[in-house]
C-alpha cells in the first residue's frame, strides 16, 4: 500500500536547501563511497578463499547450526554450499559463536586468519556504518542514514523524502528541519534495536529518518484536507482526506508489514520515525507562536487564476483579439491584479501606439495609489513605457504626480527627478513638485552629487510664486 500527497507545491522562493542538500549527501554517500564496497568484499572474498578458512570452518558450521540455529537444517541441507559459505563468509552470529571457542583451544592461526577476514570484511559499508542492534555504535546511529542497499533503495529513500521534504521544510524552518530529521532517524534507530535485540544484522537506509518527515507532514498539516495518491495491490485512485487520518494508515502499514511482510525491511524503524516526527512537531508547534510555522494552502483557483488561464489558453490558441478582449474585460473586474495586468501590456503590445496599449499601462500606473503593492514593478514599467512608446500618453499630469510622490516615498529619486522633467516640459508649477524638488535637493546633497543638487535646488526655486 502507497500513499502520498500530490499537491503541495514548493515555493522557489524559499527554497528547501536543507532537504536538497541531504539527498544530495546521500547521492554523495552512494556513489563515492558505497561504490567502493565491490572491490572491498572481493579483496574480503579472496583471502577466505585463499586461507585455510573453507576447510577449516564447514565442520564447525554445522555444529554452530546444530547448537545456535536449529531452523537453518532444512537451508544448509537444502542449499548445499552455497548457502553455507554464504554464511560462512557473511554470518556475524558465527563469527562471534566461533572466535571465543578458538580462544579457549589455543588455535592461534586458524583464530589470526578469521580475525583478519573479519576486519577486511569489516571494511564494507554496512559494517563499518551500518545500525548493529547488539553492537550500537555513534558513527551507526548516524551513519546508517546516510547508506542504501543499492540504487532502488536509495531512490525510493530519496522520492519521499523529496515529497514530503519540501513542504516540511517551508513550514519549520531549515535549523528545526535538520534537527527533527536527525532525531528521527535516531528514535528509529532506538526502537528498531529495541525489538531487535541481540541482533548482529547491519540495518542501513534513511527509512527511518524520512518515515519521521513523514510524521512532521501531517502534524504540520493536521485538519487540513489534502488529496492524496493511493495504491493498494493493482487498485489505484485519489482521496481527499485530512492530513491527521493517513497517520494511522501509515502506522498500520508497518505493523501489518512487520507481521506479513519482507523480513529485510525494518518496519519497526519505519513505525518508530513516524510517531517521533509526528510527536516532536505537535510539540514543537505548541511551543512555537503559530505565525512562526509557514503552510502552504493548496485552495481552488480564485476568480483572477480562472481569468489569467482562460485568457493564455486564447493566447495559446492563437486568438490574440478574443485574448485581448478577455484581459481587458478581467482587468476592470480585477482592476489590482498585477498578473492581469501584465498580461493585458503583452497583448497590447503588438500595436504600441494604440489607445489600449495605453490604457493597459495607465491601469498599472494607477496600482501606486496601494500601499500594498510593492512599487518595484511599477518603477520598472515607467522605465520600460518610456522606452517602448514614442508619446507616452498614460503619463498625464496627475499620473506623474502620482508617481513621483511614491517614488519619493521609496526613495526612487532617480525616477523623481525624471517625471519632474516630464512635468517641466509640460510647464507645471504644482505645489508638490517643489516639495519633492527639495527632497531631491537634500538626497543629491547626502551623495555628494553637489552639480546636481545645484540643478535641482534651481529647479525648486524657478516653482516658487512670484513675489510682487
Amino acid at each position: 500500500m502507497l500513499i502520498i500527497p500530490i499537491q503541495n507545491k514548493p515555493d522557489w522562493r524559499r527554497p528547501p536547501l536543507v532537504c536538497f542538500a541531504l539527498i544530495l549527501a546521500n547521492l554523495l554517500v552512494f556513489v563515492l563511497y558505497q561504490s567502493g564496497d565491490e572491490s572491498r568484499w572481493q579483496a574480503a572474498e579472496d583471502y577466505y578463499f585463499s586461507s585455510e578458512l573453507p576447510v577449516l570452518e564447514e565442520q564447525r558450521f554445522y555444529e554452530f547450526v546444530g547448537a545456535e540455529k536449529p531452523e537453518w537444517r532444512s537451508l544448509a541441507q537444502g542449499a548445499g554450499e552455497e548457502f553455507i559459505y554464504e554464511q560462512l563468509l557473511w554470518s556475524r552470529e558465527f563469527h562471534h559463536w566461533l572466535v571465543p571457542q578458538l580462544q579457549q583451544e589455543g588455535k592461534q592461526q586458524w583464530l589470526q586468519q578469521r580475525q583478519e577476514f573479519a576486519e577486511l570484511r569489516d571494511r564494507l559499508s554496512s559494517f563499518a556504518y551500518g545500525l548493529i542492534p547488539a553492537e550500537p555504535t555513534l558513527e551507526g546511529l548516524f551513519g546508517h542514514m546516510f547508506l542504501h542497499g543499492g540504487w532502488e533503495h536509495l531512490l525510493g529513500n530519496m522520492i519521499f523524502l523529496l515529497l514530503f521534504g519540501l513542504s516540511v521544510e517551508l513550514a519549520l524552518g531549515a535549523a528545526w528541519f535538520i534537527g527533527l530529521y536527525l532525531l528521527g532517524g535516531l528514535a528509529a534507530a532506538g526502537l528498531h534495536m529495541g525489538v531487535e535485540a541481540g541482533s548482529l544484522m547491519p540495518v542501513i537506509g534513511a527509512s527511518g529518518a524520512v518515515s519521521a518527515v513523514m510524521g512532521m507532514f501531517v502534524a504540520v498539516y493536521g485538519v487540513r484536507r489534502l488529496r492524496f495518491f493511493y495504491t493498494l495491490g493493482f487498485a489505484f485512485g485519489e482521496f481527499t482526506a485530512p492530513a491527521l487520518l493517513v497517520l494511522p494508515l501509515w502506522l498500520g502499514k508497518e505493523v501489518f508489514g512487520y507481521f506479513f511482510g519482507n523480513d529485510n525491511i525494518a518496519y519497526w524503524a519505519h513505525f518508530g520515525g513516524l510517531v517521533a516526527g509526528f510527536v516532536c512537531t505537535m510539540v514543537l508547534i505548541r511551543l512555537r507562536p503559530s505565525r512562526e510555522i509557514h503552510v502552504e494552502e493548496d485552495l481552488p483557483p480564485t476568480p483572477e487564476q480562472l481569468a489569467l488561464a482562460r485568457i493564455e489558453s486564447l493566447q495559446n490558441s492563437g486568438k490574440l483579439l478574443e485574448a485581448s478582449e478577455a484581459a481587458a474585460s478581467a482587468q476592470r473586474q480585477h482592476p489590482e491584479s498585477l498578473p492581469l495586468i501584465r498580461k493585458s501590456i503583452e497583448l497590447t503590445a503588438l500595436a504600441p501606439e494604440s489607445e489600449a496599449h495605453h490604457r493597459a499601462w495607465l491601469a498599472l500606473f494607477a496600482l501606486a495609489r496601494s500601499p500594498a503593492q510593492a512599487f518595484g514593478p511599477i518603477a520598472r514599467g515607467v522605465e520600460e513605457y518610456m522606452q517602448r512608446v514614442s508619446e507616452p500618453r498614460a503619463l498625464n499630469v496627475r499620473v506623474c504626480l502620482l508617481l513621483a510622490q511614491r517614488a519619493a516615498k521609496e526613495k526612487h529619486w532617480g525616477l523623481v527627478e525624471s517625471l519632474l522633467q516630464r512635468l517641466q516640459q509640460k510647464d507645471q508649477r504644482h505645489p508638490v513638485m517643489a516639495r519633492l524638488a527639495n527632497g531631491l535637493v537634500e538626497h543629491y546633497r547626502r551623495c555628494g552629487d553637489e552639480e546636481r543638487a545645484r540643478r535641482a535646488l534651481d529647479f525648486a526655486r524657478a516653482l516658487q510664486p512670484t513675489a510682487l
